[in-house]
């Protein structure tokens, strides 16, 4: 059924615009552009243009069209409320060497500490979904860990701001990716 695999294609080039469109003109650049974002902005842009060209050329089947459109949706609605939360104190581009001046804890926020990276990984996902190709996991991974490098540096960040107290409140009761499923009560009865 190439009519869904372009409907496929056509949303995921939409989101990955999204995603563009917000990187170059959403985040602050206080030193310009960072070596490793540049290389971060490589890795990702070659895994997102290798999947686009492999959902391009496949049919696609009911369950992966659904399980794929539910997660690329997924992810631009988790990108759009990110930004939205983030729009009056607008965030530094990923290895920025800037000083954390402040916490969000709302939005996404309260449950995710890295809501974009999450988006990000949702969509590469939908794509490795779309594609119907077992292998490009490893592009996931790829990918992933890019994020994961950038998400430690922020938070190695923020353990060295002013913030660093809070900051550990808040890492223990948020996930890093994906929601915590269980946070201990650290204070009051038990």
């Amino acid at each position: 059924m190439r009519a869904l695999q372009y409907v496929l294609l056509a949303i995921a080039c939409l989101v990955y615009g999204g995603f563009t469109v917000g990187y170059l003109g959403f985040f602050r650049r206080p030193h310009g552009l960072p070596r490793e974002m540049k290389i971060v902005a490589l890795v990702t842009g070659a895994v997102t243009w290798l999947q686009l060209a492999l959902i391009a050329g496949r049919s696609a089947r009911w369950p992966n069209f659904i399980l794929a459109l539910l997660l690329y949706l997924a992810a631009a609605g988790l990108y759009g409320w990110a930004v939205r939360t983030t729009r009056r104190r607008r965030l530094s581009v990923a290895f920025s060497a800037d000083q954390p001046e402040f916490l969000l804890a709302e939005g996404p926020y309260r449950k995710i500490r890295h809501p974009f990276y999450s988006a990000y990984l949702l969509y590469w996902i939908a794509g490795t979904i779309a594609a119907r190709e077992p292998w490009l996991v490893a592009t996931i991974a790829l990918a992933g860990g890019s994020f994961l490098w950038a998400a430690l540096r922020e938070e190695r960040k923020f353990e060295a701001s002013p913030l660093a107290t809070a900051y550990r409140s808040y890492r223990a009761r948020t996930g890093m990716f994906v929601p915590k499923l269980f946070v201990p009560k650290l204070f009051g009865p038990r």
